[in-house]
């Protein structure tokens, strides 16, 4: 895979289970579905050259909520994030009969209107369908709380607090979620990719802000992640998350024969 940015095919994305992954629900956004905007009323989100898998090009486009949800992807992109989710589960001998996001109308509410919220979106030049996906937002974990308690099945991938590092002293914490690439397509780099975009993208916002409301750096920059440790610890290990807490859920918890792990991780991105 080529990419504008010189990165390159990742064989540890394959081998550790991040391409065709989604990153399970990691935390809940404001759960409030994005309204298309009036027709005229804003600006066409930003697109630009995406990488080249296997001779194809695609364009990678980046998206505000209310842009998202007037896409004509959304139909795809549903389709995209519930048969990667499923994959992830049978690889990991985790059986999921039902759709991770039933409806349009969901991933629509997972990915929220908090402050901040993007999406990437990568898409074949040559039909227009996606092939991956990632997104961020503002972390928010006291509101979090209250909805984890209220929603037990997402509680299992919700995180519940920030680094314990940036405790009480009002530093920028970011959140990377939903992310998926398309089952057929594991092992070019394409995880790798969206993450290098959704990061520097973070940097870009904060920056903007710190710039029009005045003010120092505020500390240090954060990003975290929630995942299941047998599918993709080891792949942000080595990508310099380290581990804030892990929870651990037996056999026969959510239908899976030997039980697995979610663990909360996070890194420093600036500061």
């Amino acid at each position: 895979m080529s990419t504008p940015n010189g990165t390159g095919s990742d064989p540890l994305a394959e081998n550790n289970g991040v391409n065709g992954i989604l990153l399970p629900g990691t935390t809940i956004a404001d759960q409030h579905t994005p309204e298309p905007p009036a027709e005229g009323s804003q600006s066409p989100p930003l697109s630009f050259p995406g990488p080249t898998v296997d001779g194809r090009q695609t364009t990678t486009t980046l998206y505000e909520p209310s842009q998202l949800a007037a896409s004509p992807a959304i139909p795809a992109l549903h389709r995209l994030i519930n048969k990667a989710f499923k994959h992830s589960h049978i690889t990991m001998g985790m059986p999921f009969n039902g759709e991770r996001l039933p409806t349009e109308a969901d991933y629509l509410k997972q990915v929220g209107v908090d402050p901040g919220t993007f999406v990437y979106i990568i898409s074949w030049v040559d039909s227009g369908e996606p092939v991956a996906t990632a997104g961020a937002h503002r972390y928010g974990g006291k509101v979090l709380m209250a909805e984890a308690e209220a929603h037990s099945e997402r509680s299992t991938f919700s995180r519940l607090r920030v680094p314990k590092e940036a405790e009480g002293k009002g530093e920028e914490v970011w959140e990377l979620k939903l992310m998926a690439v398309d089952v057929g397509f594991g092992g070019r780099g394409l995880a790798s990719y969206l993450m290098k975009l959704v990061d520097e993208e973070v940097k870009r916002r904060v920056r903007e802000v710190q710039r029009t409301e005045g003010g120092g750096a505020g500390g240090r920059l954060w990003m975290v992640l929630t995942t299941v440790t047998e599918a993709n610890g080891e792949f942000y290990r080595k990508r310099g998350y380290v581990e804030d807490y892990e929870t651990v859920h037996g056999p026969g918890f959510m239908g899976t024969p030997k039980g697995f792990r979610v663990v909360h991780m996070s890194r420093v991105l600036d500061g």
